[in-house]
């Protein structure tokens, strides 16, 4: 009775090892390989309650688009204009560098001749290095003011989330917004939404 209750343990042992094997052999062969596919193409993954890159370039673009549009820059007394990034804040529930967006936006601005960035200015100076570097030298000429940056426009922003769902079916919709400030005046002289929703049970490859 004892052997017979052993091989029938043993029996039942090697099948569950050989489903296990064939269970793992399957599973790596349905895997799929990693390859590149060109950032924000239609290859790429859709996140529902996600911020992804496709969603990043092109509120970027439409957002640069209309800025060039409006002829703004082209106001300012410098030539091309001067131009600083103030806060761009996230307030969604995904988890992303807003620098994303704006390095973007920048970089075309900038090679295009449109504008020039000054990352020495004011309290949020993305060069903290260069910034003092700046002011000891004013200081040592004798004046606070006199060769410190004095940009016309400044840049800022927020991006926000509403969330949606009927039964199994989740829907996230982003606003992207940039607001153009003359620091001169105080007045706000362009703003720019741009929204992008998507909607699904879960998230997906290609769109």
């Amino acid at each position: 009775m004892t052997t017979h209750i052993a091989r029938t343990s043993l029996a039942i042992l090697s099948r569950s090892l050989a489903l296990c094997t064939v269970g793992m052999l399957v599973a790596s062969g349905c895997g799929s390989p990693a390859k590149y596919v060109e950032t924000g193409s239609p290859q790429s993954i859709v996140s529902v309650g996600e911020v992804d890159m496709q969603d990043i370039l092109k509120a970027s673009s439409g957002m640069l688009e209309s800025l060039i549009e409006t002829g703004v820059l082209k106001t300012a007394s410098a030539k091309p204009a001067q131009l600083v990034i103030d806060k761009v804040v996230n307030d969604t529930s995904s988890q992303f560098d807003v620098g994303e967006l704006l390095y973007r936006m920048r970089e075309q601005l900038v090679n295009s001749g449109q504008a020039t960035v000054i990352t020495t200015f004011g309290a949020n100076a993305e060069d903290k290095t260069a910034q003092e570097q700046l002011r000891a030298q004013a200081f040592r000429q004798g004046n606070a003011v006199e060769g410190m940056p004095a940009p016309d426009f400044s840049l800022s922003g927020k991006i926000t989330q509403v969330k949606r769902q009927a039964g199994n079916t989740q829907q996230s919709t982003y606003t992207f917004r940039l607001t153009l400030t003359n620091i001169r005046s105080g007045v706000e002289v362009w703003t720019k939404t741009v929204d992008m929703t998507k909607q699904g049970t879960k998230n997906s490859v290609g769109f």
